[in-house]
């Protein structure tokens, strides 16, 4: 039998260095950058949005990956929901709340695609890093790619919660103002719709004008006024507002006049306006505690300290000098 010791496939070991990872990340880049410019138009009017609802507040990271996230939605975003399917929902539920233009399956393809953008954008900061300092650790390189990567998988689930946030604030400013003016507009003798009708013709602006005149389309599409609440109450999902509608839904059925009931709601409403405002107002020390920590107390250290440590160098430096 032949021996096979100095074989040369023997104890072969197949090693992948940081350079060869740049240069495939630059490939994927190239090719990544050529389907977002083939993406990026319109093409046959497949991918324009700007018609679609919600498509002036999407955060930018989704307007610019739009094309592509819509191309890709049924396969890779498809996948990627399938896989964790509890994210998936949850991105659902942010994209009704924020009244965004996004479902799970686009949303996880923006994610993908950012990912991959960060990572292009990673390959080539560590290529020129290297150009530029060629003893750095190939460690270092893999470290700025590993956190631009993970910067780009959670920034738009980031950015959706904030953006789903700040639309339940701003419904929860307004909601104490709507409830009041429409139950004003009952006292005076409107029944519940045309009181509503009333507060989206005054067209003052903001989410719950927006929230409202759908609600009256839907009424109009022959939907039970009630049931057109109730979609806008899973939608916004505000406890406030559930409450609100039990009411309003409690008054229909018994036949019974809401208004008076609607004018104390309002004032409840606010009282809980005030009551966060508190709560927020108390949090603001606890938060201040992380800036503090991390960016005035060393600048407080360096400027206290500073001058005494170059006061004992110099001390010691004249010591020195005139012992020998």
């Amino acid at each position: 039998m032949p021996a096979f010791d100095n074989h040369p496939l023997q104890n072969h070991t197949m090693t992948i260095s940081i350079e060869e990872i740049i240069a495939y990340l630059l490939v994927a880049g190239a090719v990544f950058m050529g389907a977002r410019a083939f993406m990026g138009g319109d093409i046959a009017g497949e991918f324009d949005a700007k018609h679609e609802p919600g498509w002036k507040r999407l955060p930018p990271v989704f307007k610019f990956f739009w094309s592509m996230s819509i191309a890709f939605e049924d396969t890779v975003g498809a996948t990627l929901a399938k896989m964790m399917p509890l994210s998936a929902a949850r991105y659902e539920s942010l994209a009704k709340v924020a009244a965004l233009p996004l479902n799970g399956k686009r949303v996880f393809a923006c994610m993908f695609f950012l990912t991959l953008a960060m990572l292009v954008a990673g390959a080539l900061a560590c290529f020129a890093i290297m150009l530029l300092i060629p003893e750095m650790k190939p460690a270092w390189n893999f470290c700025v790619i590993s956190m631009l990567a993970v910067v780009g998988w959670f920034l738009p689930g980031q950015d959706l919660a904030a953006r789903a946030e700040h639309r339940q604030a701003e419904l929860t400013r307004q909601l104490p103002f709507a409830i009041d003016l429409i139950g004003s507009a009952m006292r005076s003798g409107l029944d519940f719709g045309a009181a509503v009708r009333y507060y989206t013709e005054l067209k003052s602006g903001g989410a719950l004008e927006e929230e409202f005149t759908t609600v009256l389309n839907d009424v109009t599409m022959h939907k039970p006024f009630i049931d057109a609440l109730r979609d806008m109450a899973k939608r916004i999902q505000l406890e406030a507002f559930t409450a609100f509608v039990g009411i309003v839904a409690y008054g229909t059925e018994i036949g019974a006049s809401i208004a008076d009931t609607l004018k104390r709601q309002g004032k409840d409403l606010r009282k809980m306006r005030f009551a966060y405002a508190e709560r927020k107002a108390a949090r603001a020390p606890s938060v201040m505690i992380v800036p503090l920590v991390c960016f005035i107390m060393p600048a407080v250290f360096i400027v206290i300290i500073t001058p005494v440590v170059l006061k004992y160098k110099a001390m010691g430096l004249q010591e020195y000098i005139t012992t020998h």
